[in-house]
């Protein structure tokens, strides 16, 4: 069985000013939970679930997906994407499409829809055409890519996350998807992605994340060096095997940890096993709010051996427009007149 999991825990501390118009939102789509639908599948399968956002936005924000859980068989070609569409103020549609012939049982996605000047959101489909290297050969091999983007970043920051694949790994003996950022620039950012051994890619379908908001915190975590990390042990098959990592939190944050929006996700990861399935886990929990530090952790269980693992994450305070907050302010100053008034003519009719 082939199994990695990632848990992704963050507490937070400090002070943020901000005059910038932002507002963000997260949460969890489960419809992919072992369902007999998709245990016993028949392909090909695509369905769709609406998401309705907890609060309304002002205006139509961008949605970014990434991937949380994900299990497929072992030894089977992958083939899956996911994406969004009819994004409204009130909600959007994540529709799922899986062409097989691995079965995926379980497929958990992370959303985050946010309006914010100084960040976007690109999905790039890159075809069988386009991945030349990558879906045929043997051995390590690459191929090099140019994400372009709009001229009003001047200090850009990228984060990517994997959102769909075809995979061929019949004659292989591992699955591997690596990417590899390069320095970005103010218009365009470079990227790698490199595989191993026997195994194919034929398409990637890859969520970049763009921002220079200063108010937001985001990388990547990883290690291929992992002879002496604890979740290559396999001798203890059912718990958690877990590397764990911590990263300092700016003093610039004022809200409490669970306030914030946290987001983190599958970038790559290079697995082989002798039995069983694949399964991939990121998660997140917020363990301390008086921390100015956040833990990241991810690991494997099973039959899974890991020898490569990157995980990444987005924190946000949950902003509101300078103009909501103006609202709301006026509305509860003019309904504490309301009462002040509300008082004083009850008074009066008590007066004899």
């Amino acid at each position: 069985m082939f199994i990695i999991v990632a848990i992704l825990s963050v507490s937070v501390l400090g002070q943020l000013g901000y005059d910038g118009y932002t507002e963000w939102q997260s949460g969890i789509d489960r419809t992919i939970n072992r369902q007999s639908k998709f245990v016993e599948p028949v392909y090909p399968l695509q369905m769709f679930t609406r998401v309705q956002f907890p609060r309304q936005f002002s205006r139509r924000p961008q949605v970014l997906l990434m991937h949380e859980e994900i299990e497929w068989n072992k030894n089977r070609n992958i083939n899956y994407q996911t994406f969004v569409s009819d994004v409204t103020v009130k909600g959007f549609y994540i529709n799922y499409l899986i062409n097989g012939p691995a079965i995926i049982p379980v497929l958990r996605v992370r959303w985050v829809a946010f309006v914010d000047s100084e960040a976007e959101v690109q999905y790039i489909n890159y075809q069988f055409e386009d991945l030349i290297r990558l879906r045929q050969g043997f051995g390590t091999r690459f191929q090099d890519f140019m994400v372009q983007y709009y001229l009003k970043y001047p200090t850009p920051r990228v984060v990517a996350f994997i959102v769909g694949a075809e995979i061929e790994v019949y004659d292989s003996q591992t699955t591997t998807i690596q990417i590899q950022l390069g320095k970005p620039t103010g218009s365009a950012t470079p990227v790698r992605f490199l595989t191993r051994d026997r195994c194919h890619i034929n398409t990637l379908r890859i969520a970049y994340f763009i921002s220079s908001d200063y108010s937001t915190i985001m990388g990547t975590l990883g290690s291929s060096d992992n002879y002496f990390n604890q979740f290559l042990d396999t001798e203890n098959k059912m718990k958690l095997r877990v590397q764990r990592f911590e990263r300092e939190v700016p003093s610039t944050f004022i809200f409490e940890s669970h306030q914030n929006i946290l987001a983190q996700g599958i970038t790559g990861f290079d697995v082989h096993s002798k039995a069983g399935n694949f399964y991939i886990k990121v998660g997140g929990e917020y363990v301390d709010k008086k921390s100015s530090t956040f833990h990241c952790a991810y690991g494997t269980r099973g039959d899974t051996v890991l020898q490569y693992m990157e995980v990444s994450y987005i924190l946000h305070p949950p902003a509101q427009p300078p103009y909501q907050m103006l609202v709301e302010e006026n509305v509860t100053e003019n309904q504490e007149e309301a009462k002040i008034e509300e008082q004083q003519l009850l008074d009066k009719s008590l007066i004899p």
